[in-house]
């Protein structure tokens, strides 16, 4: 792999081994759906030359050479359907088909395919800056968000038309639901704040929702007050309820109420009962979304109930049993669940000395438990014993860890 930033200006020599010049611009054929090189631009002095990149007899990140000595080059001009790299791509911005500004294409990633080179991946980092600035390593040391951050070419598109001076890359909106939704929110944590709303009200819903997750928490509340409510409540219905109650807390107690009376009616529910909770509490943080089923089931009847609610399930690597009141009696794993017989009740295998804790527990004890017992979700109850929710241990690693580390974290559940 190889970015345009790191190729640019390197030498290039003919078959003699001498320099013809520095390496200018990359000339790439779009009608493909990943851009190959169709000729280099090399500069000597004040000149520039464009050949063809059938010339290229060895191609390096150090330096090009060429098939033919200095004299028998000849200069070719460009064909219709080919663009200048670093002339037409670099800084331009990646727009949507609305025109809403999305970001700057701060580098492009390169590979080799079948002898030639392609285009495959735009760099919208800022790291891709630095490493243009020959900073990277500076850079390495005052921050570590220096990796490249790719979007694949194939989401993006230039703008047809015969002038490329203006030349902008799209991103449909079909195209833009195709990353992945940390990509979007990282796109859309750039954007001015119309532009932000525009974007993810144009993704559906459950996109939208992830999207809006995996946003900035500076940009999240502002982003929903400013949205038109339906859509607003539609995205908080699909969002983990955990997640929705944090949101909701942010915003004004007025709107807060409005967006909560349009969600849908469970979620709604599911909300208001965290947002009774203190933030700073085991019931602030815990969801709801969990699997429970009653003592008497059988194995085989708690398979089939786990199939059924598992999309909305925070996690089903415990299977919490209650009674019918709601009560927590015990707990059982999915490994235990798979290996027990289909006609085993519950009851018989379950575990009935689980740990767990009162919503009312301050974090760090939350942390403290989770950590103490490695537990991969911890059972919230209530001063009855009435299991009212879990908090998995990413939501627990989160009270122990800064925001920039949690950015980082792969999701365990969902």
């Amino acid at each position: 792999m190889f970015f345009l930033s790191k190729l640019l200006g390197q030498q290039v020599k003919d078959s003699r081994s001498q320099t013809v010049g520095t390496l200018d611009d990359i000339v790439v054929t779009i009608k493909r759906k990943y851009p190959s090189a169709t000729k280099l631009v090399v500069k000597s002095g004040r000149q520039k030359m464009l050949l063809p990149w059938q010339l290229v007899r060895n191609f390096e990140e150090s330096q090009t050479m060429l098939r033919l000595p200095a004299g028998e080059l000849k200069a070719v001009e460009p064909e219709d359907g080919e663009i200048f790299l670093a002339g037409d791509i670099l800084d331009k911005q990646i727009v949507d088909t609305e025109g809403h500004k999305l970001i700057r294409v701060n580098d492009l990633q390169l590979a080799r395919a079948n002898g030639s080179l392609r285009v495959v991946g735009v760099d919208i980092s800022g790291g891709a800056i630095m490493r243009r600035l020959g900073l990277s390593r500076l850079a390495e040391r005052l921050s570590r968000r220096v990796e490249p951050h790719l979007l694949d070419w194939k989401t993006v598109e230039p703008v047809s038309g015969g002038d490329t001076s203006g030349m902008k890359l799209q991103v449909t909106h079909d195209k833009l639901a195709l990353l992945h939704p940390a990509d979007i929110a990282d796109i859309a944590n750039e954007l001015s704040p119309e532009d932000r709303v525009a974007v993810v009200e144009a993704l559906e819903a459950e996109i939208a929702a992830d999207t809006v997750e995996e946003m900035h928490p500076n940009f999240q509340a502002t982003l929903l007050n400013d949205m038109d409510e339906k859509k607003a409540a539609t995205i908080l219905s699909n969002m983990d309820p955990d997640d929705a109650a944090d949101l909701l807390a942010d915003l004004p107690e007025e709107k807060a109420a409005a967006l909560l009376s349009s969600m849908r009616m469970k979620e709604a529910r599911d909300v208001k009962q965290l947002l009774s909770y203190e933030e700073d509490t085991a019931g602030g943080i815990m969801t709801t979304e969990f699997v429970s089923v009653p003592p008497g089931m059988t194995a085989g009847q708690a398979i089939g109930r786990l199939r059924e609610l598992e999309p909305d399930a925070e996690t089903i690597y415990y299977i919490y049993v209650v009674d019918d009141d709601g009560h927590l009696a015990g707990v059982i794993s999915l490994r235990d669940l798979l290996l027990a017989r289909r006609d085993q009740k519950v009851e018989e295998f379950m575990e009935h000395h689980l740990i767990s804790i009162h919503a009312d527990a301050k974090l760090e004890e939350v942390a403290q438990v989770v950590a103490k017992y490695n537990l991969l979700a911890l059972p919230i109850i209530d001063e009855e014993n009435i299991l009212r929710g879990i908090v998995t241990v990413d939501d627990a690693i989160d009270i122990i860890l800064p925001l920039t580390w949690k950015k980082r974290l792969p999701k365990i559940f969902g």
